[in-house]
């Protein structure tokens, strides 16, 4: 779910239900696997995410963020509470987290999860399978399509120029203190699963890595930490490099609007690894 992209809380509220039943009624179907059913109907977890959160807080702020978030919490609980009984099946024992989200915030074209972009405008690289549709349709849209330096047989990289506006803020203008708060802040008024957070730090903030995960350690269920790479040394097709506006409007001027409706007739398979930075698509 994508607050940002709402008009006010009750407008929300509304996506809320329709996510709840939607993953609610997913743990009324059965796996291919035994084991994995009698878990599933045992604890019937469910994960309603919120993605674009830190582009939510430049445009309203964190107090409103609190507030949408706890609302937004209560209504879970009250759903999962009648529609459990109504379903006959025991209460969910978790509700809520935060993901990634890669893909579906490039696709939205917010901010992913929790985390601060790399810049304002930025290149971001999707892998797809050759076979995949979706490689026919991007090209058309003049979207960059590049043979995948690890897999080039089989595996492409498509580039997408993004830009997110002048207000939100950049992993440059933050530090591992600000985003170690911002997911303790989820994780305390959203998440009752674990928040997805990988810290980004600067050369001279790895001696801080030790002291935050000290005060943070009952705060957070789990964190990873990346070193910032400077601009001058990336390594081929990094799922974000950084670009200046006037790239970017190089990039987009010539791009078209994606028609997809050729691809209504094609058994294309559904996404794979689209939870992290680096997304393979079939």
């Amino acid at each position: 779910m994508i607050p940002s992209n709402h008009t006010d809380i009750e407008d929300f509220k509304q996506t809320i239900k329709y996510a709840y039943l939607f993953a609610k009624t997913i743990t009324l179907l059965n796996t291919n696997w035994s084991e994995t059913n009698k878990v599933m109907l045992r604890n019937r977890r469910i994960g309603l995410s919120i993605t674009g959160i830190t582009q939510f807080i430049a445009e309203r702020g964190t107090k409103e963020l609190k507030q949408w978030m706890e609302d937004g919490y209560d209504l879970i609980e009250k759903y999962d509470d009648v529609y459990s009984e109504w379903f006959a099946i025991p209460k969910s024992i978790k509700r809520t987290t935060v993901k990634p989200s890669g893909t579906l915030s490039l696709l939205a074209g917010v901010t992913p999860g929790i985390h601060f972009p790399e810049s304002r405008q930025y290149i971001r690289r999707v892998r797809l399978s050759k076979n995949s549709p979706y490689v026919t349709v991007l090209k058309k849209g003049n979207y960059h399509v590049e043979d995948s330096n690890e897999d080039p047989e089989n595996t492409c990289v498509v580039e997408f120029p993004v830009s997110l506006g002048e207000k939100v803020k950049t992993i440059n203008e933050t530090n591992i203190w600000e985003q170690m708060n911002l997911a303790s802040f989820a994780q305390e008024n959203w998440a009752d699963n674990s928040v997805s957070v990988t810290v980004t730090f600067k050369e001279n903030e790895a001696s801080q890595i030790k002291s935050s995960l000290d005060i943070f350690q009952f705060k957070l269920k789990s964190v990873s930490f990346l070193p910032k790479l400077s601009s001058d040394s990336p390594y081929p097709q990094m799922p974000y490099e950084e670009i200046t506006e006037k790239e970017y409007e190089k990039r987009s001027k010539n791009l078209l609007p994606l028609d997809f409706s050729e691809m209504l007739s094609v058994d294309s398979k559904s996404e794979m690894y689209c939870e992290s930075d680096v997304c393979m698509v079939l």
